[in-house]
C-alpha cells in the first residue's frame, strides 16, 4: 500500500499511545482540535472505528493518513500490542519516505525498540498538555496550508446562523462533501467556480447563485462556450447549471441578458435539501479578509483556514523600501516641502533688511 500524497492525506497528526497515558493524551488532542488541527486519536473516531478490520485500518491510517505521528513513550508503551503495530506502521512509513514523520515523546526512558537515542524527542515532564499541544502546531503548520478544511469552521457556522449542535453538524458534514468535491475538480474547473461564487448574485439562495453569463466570462477570462462545457461537465458532482433570460431586462436595452444559474446538491444520503447555500458560504467565507491576490492563491490551494477562529489568517502586505507607495510619499513629503534654494534666499533677504 502507497502513502498517500500530502494533499490526499486526512490528518495532519495522529496520535499512538498507551491507554494509561490517555488522561493526558486527550487534552493534548482536544487542545489540537481547537487549535484547528486535524487530529486522529481513537475517542474522536469511534463511529468511523465501528465494525472495521482494526489491524487493516489502523496500519492505513499510521502508515498513510497523517503528515505526522506523535509516539507518546512510556513503560506502558513498550509492552502495548496495539501501541506496537501503530509503531511498527509508522516506522515503515518513516523508512520509505527518509524524512521526519515520527514525532517521538517521552514520559520516561524506557527503550522504544526502532526509536533510537539519537532521534531529537520531546520530554513531555517538562511539558502540559497545553504546552505539548502548541509545539504539535507549530510543527505541523510551518506555512501555508494545502487542502485544508478546518475541524470546527466555527466561521462559517455563526455565517450561516448555526446555534444548535444538530444545525453545526449539519453544516460540518455537508462542508466536508463539497471540500472533497473541490479536490475531485480540475484547476479550471475550479477557477470557474470561484468567480461564479464570488461574483454571482446571491438573491435567490438557498436554491440557486445566479450570473450574466456575459459577466463571468470578463471576470474568469473564459469565452462562453468553454464556461458551458466546464458547467457541464460537473453535473456528476452534483452541480446542475441552466441558462435563462434576465427577468430585470427593460425594453430594448442593448447587451446581453443571458443568465446562468447553479445549484448544488451534496448528493450523500443523509444531506439537506438546498446545499449550495452552505457551499457558497464555504467560498466566500475562504477569502474573507484577504486582498483579491491574496484569497485567490488560498482558493488555488484549497485552503479554508479562514473558516475557523483559530487558524484565520490576517492578510499582511509587507512594503518593501521601495515600494511605490512609499516612492509616492516621499515625493509628496518633496512637494509640500518649500524648494531650499528658495529658504536660501528668503533668509539671505531677511539678513540685508
Amino acid at each position: 500500500m502507497s502513502t498517500k500524497s500530502r494533499e490526499a492525506q486526512e490528518f495532519d497528526v495522529c496520535l499512538s499511545f498507551a491507554g494509561e497515558n490517555r488522561v493526558y493524551v486527550r487534552k493534548v488532542a482536544d487542545r489540537l482540535r481547537n487549535m484547528g488541527v486535524r487530529v486522529f486519536f481513537d475517542e474522536y473516531e469511534e463511529v468511523g472505528l465501528w465494525g472495521k478490520d482494526l489491524y487493516e485500518h489502523l496500519d492505513d491510517v499510521y502508515r498513510n493518513s497523517a503528515r505526522y505521528c506523535v509516539i507518546f513513550a512510556s513503560r506502558h508503551y513498550a509492552r502495548k500490542v496495539w501501541a506496537n503495530h501503530e509503531r511498527r506502521s509508522a516506522q515503515e512509513r518513516a523508512l520509505k519516505e527518509n524524512r521526519e514523520y515520527i514525532l517521538p515523546a517521552r514520559f520516561d526512558n524506557t527503550a522504544i525498540p526502532g526509536l533510537r537515542d539519537t532521534v531529537g524527542y520531546i520530554n513531555l515532564q517538562k511539558h502540559t498538555p497545553a504546552s505539548f499541544a502548541e509545539t504539535i502546531r507549530q510543527k505541523t503548520f510551518g506555512g501555508f496550508r494545502n487542502h485544508y478544511l478546518p475541524p470546527v469552521p466555527d466561521r462559517l457556522f455563526k455565517a450561516l446562523g448555526a446555534t444548535s449542535v444538530k444545525k453545526m453538524d449539519e453544516i460540518s458534514s455537508v462542508a466536508e462533501s463539497f471540500f472533497i468535491v473541490l479536490k475531485r475538480m480540475s484547476g479550471e474547473e475550479r477557477a470557474l467556480l470561484f468567480h461564479f461564487f464570488r461574483n454571482g448574485c446571491p438573491a435567490e439562495l438557498p436554491r440557486n447563485v445566479h450570473i450574466n453569463i456575459d459577466l463571468l466570462r470578463r471576470v474568469s477570462g473564459f469565452p462562453q462556450n468553454k464556461i458551458l462545457r466546464l458547467l457541464g461537465g460537473v453535473r456528476s458532482l452534483g452541480f446542475s447549471a441552466a441558462t435563462r433570460e434576465d427577468h430585470e431586462d427593460r425594453a430594448g436595452e442593448l447587451g446581453s441578458s443571458k443568465m446562468l444559474v447553479l445549484e448544488w446538491q451534496d448528493l450523500s444520503l443523509s444531506a439537506p435539501e438546498h446545499t449550495i447555500g452552505i457551499a457558497s458560504a464555504m467560498v466566500l467565507g475562504s477569502v474573507d479578509g484577504y486582498c483579491e491576490e491574496h484569497g485567490q492563491m488560498a482558493w488555488l490551494r484549497l485552503d479554508f483556514s479562514q473558516l475557523a477562529s483559530p487558524t484565520r489568517v490576517v492578510d499582511v502586505h509587507p512594503m518593501p523600501a521601495n515600494s511605490p507607495k512609499k516612492s509616492a510619499n516621499k515625493a509628496l513629503r518633496r512637494m509640500a516641502a518649500p524648494p531650499r534654494h528658495s529658504a536660501i534666499r528668503a533668509s539671505r533677504r531677511g539678513r540685508r533688511r
